[in-house]
């Protein structure tokens, strides 16, 4: 019998017991993965109004009469559906379709309709009234069109609900057929106090028209200047300095008023754009036709919030929400065209008295300046919600204090409205937004629908940006991309306050992306996209977990850029159980991405009984100086030291001839007994007992170290086993040594 050599092995531990961690980074709360439509299985439902050029509803189209098309390929209508419904939020306005409703199904068969000629028993619709960020006139004027069109009491045929989205979204009313609810949820509304805004702005066209009396001041201290001398001249002079000063600061003055414009525009829109993607899941499950009626006094569309926009239209589409916007500006107060306009005078007289003058008192580059006309008139308030309304099939409701017809307008497109749904010939998952164009036979009508979703496989509205889109395509692909080399583990803490705490960690090196240089401004750019997702045993969703990175710099620095190394890091709380992780890493400048497949497996615990965390090898270590204050929080933290666990990288022996590894103990740890043992390929090279200090409050930290200056290059597994009370536990960590 083959004797085993045994390699005697010292295993040098530093154990911390009960000590204190700080929080980091949490993912929010599990979420469920909800069916939407897939490109595959789920038919594409569009929901169309179709009005002739008097603004009158058409409603005796058939489905020979309509024709889809998907990115410009036609499309076969499978059904197609007259929806008729008796009344809307307010009036009872009751629309009456030629014969009965119908639907007629791909086959030419009719189902019978409903016993009221409906066709649609199982759901009368909803509708959610948002009021956004709105002075003390907007609210008024919106406040006035609502009540005055919703009656006194009674039922409404359709789910009302009332939002408002400052500073976040609330919910002043939630979704009710009970009119006077929704009367009394209205009337209580408040103001969102945007009077520092407009005194911003009044302060600013104060610091304009003093600017145009000191440069005229100065044109007629120049020209007398000219013809003067002696004492007058100095006189002139020292005016002149004074003036110039005074220019000085009212352009430092008007320039702070700009930039805290700019931001406070980017936060409200960003607020606004959250809230109305929280409102769009709460319609995302109801039946029947669903629209959000938008107040608002604008939504632009700046580069910050170009994006957001862009998720907010893509949940309305996959929700089939309908959004119709109004410009609760009205014709009660000064449009925001009116001051797109004025800044372009002022900025035209600007440049003019600089080419005169032959001097800058703005002290800033031509270049901006036309930047910011550009800007302007890309921020007009209302070309987001033209924006928004269009791509959902809605409409914008502008320059009008009759608000009422507005309310019409939209009860009677909920009220008569077509249902065409289709498969898609395309059923690739590619994450890309397709186009939907519907099309009547019919002249001189408009049609309204959506214009096209996002290529990718369900899930729950809202619950996906832009940016996630072509990663999340990319991760259902076979087989899955390996561009570049990227790392990524997932590992469990049982603390029993939180017994599915996982960390997860994603890290690659910036050199595998693609760097862009702009030379006229001398900076350079790249982006990566991290999402991780994590699915139970039945394949459904339960965390998405993602990151956009935008780096930027100037261009002198791109090297060292280049060096460097991003690292992704969240803390999902999951229920006992395994799991897969797939992680991606996209470039999307170049489309080259790396995705990595693991299992995690959360165990259940007990607070009463031994609990242990994942085994893990400690990469490197930081020293923070201050001890966190929530243990349960921050699971890598021992005392004020940050451990960076070991992802799977390659060890290399020329820079370390240790192994330092960590894991956690919950529970009952008196009295436990813990051995280490080394193995490869299966067999145990060596084995040693690890003596485990006094347990001390809620759990035990353990930090060892592994001497591995003797082992060989390949492939090694360490084993901890901790015993206690006649249960035992055992976690492993593989790790490859290198020259």
């Amino acid at each position: 019998m083959a004797k085993r050599a045994v390699v005697v092995l010292t295993l040098v531990v530093v154990g911390w017991a009960g000590a204190r961690l700080a929080g980091r980074q949490t993912s929010s709360a599990p979420s469920t993965d909800h069916q939407s439509y897939t490109a595959a299985t789920t038919a594409i439902l569009v929901d169309v109004v179709v009005r002739d050029h008097k603004g009158q509803l058409v409603t005796d189209l058939t489905a020979d009469d309509f024709s889809l098309t998907e990115d410009g390929n036609p499309q076969k209508i499978a059904t197609f559906t007259r929806v008729t419904r008796g009344g809307g939020i307010g009036l009872n306005v009751r629309w009456k379709a030629p014969g009965k409703t119908s639907i007629v199904a791909a086959d030419g068969s009719e189902p019978e309709a409903g016993a009221d000629g409906s066709g649609m028993q199982e759901g009368a619709g909803a509708t959610a009234l948002v009021y956004d960020h709105l002075s003390e006139d907007a609210l008024h004027l919106a406040q006035k069109a609502t009540l005055n069109y919703i009656p006194m009491n009674g039922e409404s045929k359709v789910w009302i609900g009332v939002f408002a989205t400052q500073p976040a979204v609330s919910v002043v009313q939630p979704f009710t057929t009970d009119r006077a609810a929704v009367r009394h949820a209205v009337e209580k509304l408040m103001t969102a106090g945007t009077s520092s805004t407009e005194l911003a702005s009044e302060r600013r066209d104060q610091i304009v028209d003093r600017r145009r009396d000191l440069l005229s001041q100065n044109q007629a201290l120049v020209a007398a200047a000219a013809i003067g001398s002696g004492p007058g001249l100095a006189q002139n002079g020292m005016q002149m300095g004074r003036t110039e000063m005074e220019l000085q600061l009212l352009e430092m003055e008007r320039s702070m008023i700009d930039s805290f414009g700019a931001l406070d525009r980017d936060h409200r829109g960003y607020d606004t754009t959250l809230s109305l993607i929280t409102v769009i899941r709460s319609l995302a499950e109801m039946p029947g036709r669903k629209s959000v009626v938008f107040f608002s006094e604008g939504l632009p569309v700046s580069p910050v919030l170009a994006t957001k926009l862009d998720d907010l239209i893509s949940a309305a589409n996959r929700a089939n929400v309908s959004v119709y916007t109004i410009d609760a500006h009205g014709l009660a107060t000064s449009s925001s065209l009116h001051d797109t306009r004025k800044q372009m005078v002022e900025f035209g007289e600007e440049r003019l008295e600089q080419v005169a003058s032959g001097s800058d008192h703005t002290n800033r580059p031509l270049t901006r300046d036309l930047e910011r006309v550009e800007d302007l008139v890309r921020l007009d308030s209302r070309s987001g919600l033209a924006r928004l309304s269009a791509d959902t099939g809605g409409i914008l409701i502008a320059d009008s204090n009759d608000l009422t017809s507005a309310f019409k307008r939209i009860d009677e497109d909920n009220q008569f409205h077509y249902m065409l749904s289709y498969s898609p010939s395309n059923n690739t998952f590619d994450g890309k937004f397709r186009t939907i164009d519907v099309k009547v036979r019919r002249p001189g009508v408009d049609v309204f629908s959506r214009k096209g979703y996002r290529a990718i496989r369900s899930t729950r509205p809202g619950d996906i940006t832009t940016y996630e889109t072509p990663a999340l395509a990319l991760l259902d692909k076979t087989p899955l991309p390996n561009a570049f080399p990227m790392r990524a583990a997932g590992f469990t803490f049982p603390d029993p306050a939180h017994p599915g705490l996982s960390p997860v960690i994603v890290h690659f090196d910036t050199d595998v992306l693609e760097f862009n240089v702009d030379q006229q401004r001398a900076t350079y750019s790249a982006q990566a996209i991290v999402l991780v997702r994590i699915r139970n045993a039945d394949g459904q969703t339960v965390h998405k977990l993602s990151q956009q990175y935008i780096l930027s710099g100037d261009s002198k620095d791109i090297d060292a850029a280049k060096h460097g190394t991003i690292l992704f890091y969240r803390q999902p709380d999951l229920l006992p159980g395994v799991y897969s992780m797939e992680t991606i890493v996209l470039d999307p400048l170049t489309g080259k991405s790396s995705a990595r497949v693991s299992t995690l497996d959360v165990p259940a615990t007990d607070s009463k009984t031994l609990g242990m965390s994942s085994l893990v090898l400690v990469n490197r270590t930081e020293e923070t100086g201050t001890a966190p204050e929530n243990t349960v929080s921050a699971p890598l933290f021992v005392g004020k030291t940050l451990i960076y666990p070991n992802a799977g990288e390659p060890i290399a022996k020329s820079s370390t001839n240790t192994l330092s590894f960590y894991f956690t103990l919950y529970g009952e740890v008196e009295g436990a007994e813990a051995t280490a043992e080394l193995m490869k390929d299966g067999r145990v090279l060596a084995e040693a007992p690890l003596p485990l200090p006094a347990a001390s409050g809620s759990r035990t930290q353990h930090v060892g170290k592994l001497p591995i200056g003797g082992l060989p290059p390949g492939t090694y597994e360490l084993m901890i086993r901790v015993a206690s009370n006649g249960r035992e536990l055992s976690r492993t960590a593989f790790f490859t040594l290198q020259e």
